[in-house]
């Protein structure tokens, strides 16, 4: 990593927001945005991780050494708290949460922008409406195309969509009120009150998200003073709140409406009681319904009962719906929780009844199942099962004896065996062999229904009716596949062009099911699919075995065991990167051998992150902390769509012998083998 001097360099102010001092920074040197101009250090800046900078003074102190910055660009850090909750730490270290900061260069004065030249700090808290020095609103995204403002823009002063230059923008006075409330909100976060954060962050986010599920857009300002309200006046937020769920009750019942404060329930009981007392005696349903589901933890907050209790009803049947079906109990409408809390109080809270689901109808006076059909049709269960496969036979499933299954209707049925006649029950009825019978017919130009012979064979009984047992013996010439060739009763064949299926499928090592399919995808070829199906010419065959072992390609299998990786990891690492192309060949997988010996060749000297945090013997996401503290260096592989980051292995080892891993016993040994 280059040290760079740049020309000219800003002075940052006590209040000034760290991504609009690179801004600056850049665009007087230059840069066409702040990512480029950290870039040309050899800093790794990418599109996600390009927000972490103003958050990580490690991070900072990087770009510090390297650009020639001022130290006090650490005073504008606004630091995170250590995983896993990660609030931010806002003035003088007080705890807020990240629902209340937006980071980005998208809320603005465009007075301060044209008086001051700066991005202020505050403008990143999310409840802050109004510029208080100038009492006039702030601006969110681009006036004049309304597109959000790109936090990595040339200009601080510019939209990036259609160069609007911001500070020429005449924003709305405010009203008294509003710079009344803004004034207290600031007042009470620069007094270090962490009780007041707590709960301004707990009634905003139930406000916003009660809002939220009713649909109903309303402004932060709005919000700001309802807060205030809640904080000052709780009487006057009380008739507020019992106002507004009355305005609303068209689209929900009131429990479904208060349900962002049933989830902070010991914060707001108080609240809660008496909302609640005035509305007990509702029993109407919403004309105007909203449209939203709820998960089971919102559906039991909703119903006032435990989730275990919750859990116990829905699974007893003791709170059952008709539009509830088996395997839909972890998303509720609201219009079912709407028919519990009027319907099934006593379920919920109390006593209940067990409901029984609704027994489906049994069906079995007007179908056939498969059993059934076999005794009328004569036929064994394979080849029924064939025939309700067959096109054009009106398969269903229908309830009948206590299961669903497949069937077909009693008139249907009785009206096909009078009409037509199987193989087999036809081969009894002339006490001939049913081997040759379906040949011997062919010669009399009788042929099946459906010629495929994927289907069982069947005969209109009409066609049959004039052949008997001796028309049947006295047909001694006729084009068959069985047995072995006769001279003068079938047709000769000198050259062995074609094999059948079952040695087709020794061939490849396949199932004779399985070489079946090879012939329905068109991967072997044959002359006539409806004639002779399974008779395979020996030139398909061998196109395929060529296609299959062309040396060119490396099994998949054999790819796998050289990169010791999954499949998924594969296709994640090296095939979605575009560095390896898939060829399916039936049922084989393989990959140019080209390809593989340069994949090969990038892994001798990188590995994956997964490969890393093997190799550091520690969890999945260690060597992503590891980047994030700038302590090993990834590469980028792959092409503009997908790319994955690639580690040196000499860098892990010496992150290994830093103490940054664990030497797992079996890495160690593979290394003393190869040394």
């Amino acid at each position: 990593m280059k040290k760079s001097t740049l020309t000219h360099t800003p002075i940052p102010f006590s209040d000034e927001f760290l991504a609009g001092f690179f801004l600056r920074a850049s665009y007087v040197n230059g840069y066409q945005s702040p990512k480029q101009m950290l870039n040309s250090t050899g800093m790794s800046i990418y599109t996600l991780s390009y927000e972490a900078i103003f958050t990580d003074e490690n991070k900072l102190k990087k770009v510090i050494e390297h650009l020639n910055f001022s130290d006090d660009l650490l005073k504008l850090v606004i630091r995170k708290t250590p995983p896993t909750f990660q609030y931010f730490l806002w003035n003088n270290n007080q705890i807020i949460q990240p629902q209340l900061l937006s980071l980005g260069l998208n809320k603005f004065c465009p007075i301060c922008l044209k008086n001051n030249g700066y991005w202020r700090k505050n403008w990143l808290l999310n409840p802050l409406t109004i510029c208080l020095e100038h009492k006039i609103t702030l601006t969110i995204n681009c006036p004049n195309c309304h597109d959000p403002l790109s936090i990595n823009r040339r200009s601080l002063f510019e939209c990036t969509n259609c160069r609007y230059d911001l500070r020429e923008h005449q924003s709305e006075s405010s009203t008294q009120d509003d710079i009344n409330t803004n004034h207290w909100f600031l007042d009470n976060l620069n007094s270090n009150n962490d009780n007041f954060i707590e709960i301004f962050y707990d009634i905003w986010i139930a406000l916003l998200e009660y809002f939220s599920n009713l649909n109903i857009h309303v402004n932060k300002s709005y919000i700001l003073r309802l807060f205030y309200d809640y904080f000052k006046n709780e009487k006057r937020f009380l008739a507020f709140l019992i106002e507004k769920i009355e305005e609303n009750l068209v689209h929900a019942h009131p429990r479904i409406q208060l349900l962002p404060f049933f989830q902070k329930k010991s914060k707001f009981e108080h609240i809660l009681a008496k909302i609640l007392s005035h509305f007990e005696d509702h029993k109407q349903f919403s004309p105007q319904l909203i449209d939203k589901k709820f998960n089971k933890n919102e559906a039991r907050h909703i119903l006032g009962v435990s989730f275990s209790s919750f859990h116990k009803r829905l699974n007893a049947g003791i709170l059952y719906h008709d539009q509830l079906a088996n395997n839909e109990k972890n998303s509720f409408s609201a219009k079912i929780l709407e028919d519990w809390l009027i319907n099934e109080v006593r379920n919920i809270n109390g006593t209940y009844e067990y409901h029984h689901p609704p027994h489906l109808a049994d069906e079995s006076d007007h179908y056939y199942t498969i059993p059934e059909m076999m005794k009328i049709l004569d036929i064994n269960n394979r080849n029924t099962r064939l025939f309700l496969k067959t096109p054009n036979i009106p398969t269903t499933k229908k309830y009948l004896n206590h299961y669903t299954q497949l069937c077909l209707h009693k008139d249907f049925i009785n009206d096909f065996n009078e009409k037509y006649i199987f193989l087999s029950p036809l081969a009894k009825q002339l006490d001939v062999s049913p081997l040759t019978l379906r040949d011997k017919l062919s010669s009399l130009k009788i042929d099946p229904i459906h010629i495929n012979k994927l289907y069982p064979a069947f005969y209109a009984r009409k066609d049959i009716q004039h052949i008997d047992k001796s028309t049947i013996e006295n047909i001694v010439s006729f084009k068959n596949n069985l047995g072995r060739k006769k001279k003068g009763t079938v047709i000769e064949n000198d050259n062995n062009d074609y094999i059948n299926l079952n040695d087709a499928a020794k061939l490849f090592n396949l199932s004779s099911a399985q070489t079946a399919q090879l012939i329905k995808y068109k991967w072997l070829l044959i002359d006539d699919i409806e004639e002779r199906p399974y008779r395979i010419p020996i030139r398909s065959i061998d196109r395929l075995l060529q296609l299959k072992n062309d040396p060119s390609f490396v099994y998949i299998d054999d790819v796998l065991k050289a990169l010791n990786c999954t499949a998924d990891q594969l296709q994640k690492n090296w095939i979605m990167t575009g560095y390896l192309t898939l060829r399916h060949i039936g049922y084989w997988q393989s990959l140019p051998k080209r390809q593989v010996d340069h994949v090969l060749e990038i892994h001798k000297d990188f590995c994956t992150a997964s490969e890393a945090n093997d190799i550091l013997g520690m969890h999945r996401t260690h060597i992503t902390n590891l980047v994030s503290r700038g302590l090993i260096k990834p590469y980028l592989h792959g092409n503009h769509n997908y790319s994955v980051r690639l580690f040196k292995r000499e860098d892990v080892k010496k992150l290994l012998e830093a103490g940054y891993g664990k030497k797992i016993l079996t890495y160690m040994t593979k290394n003393s083998k190869k040394s």
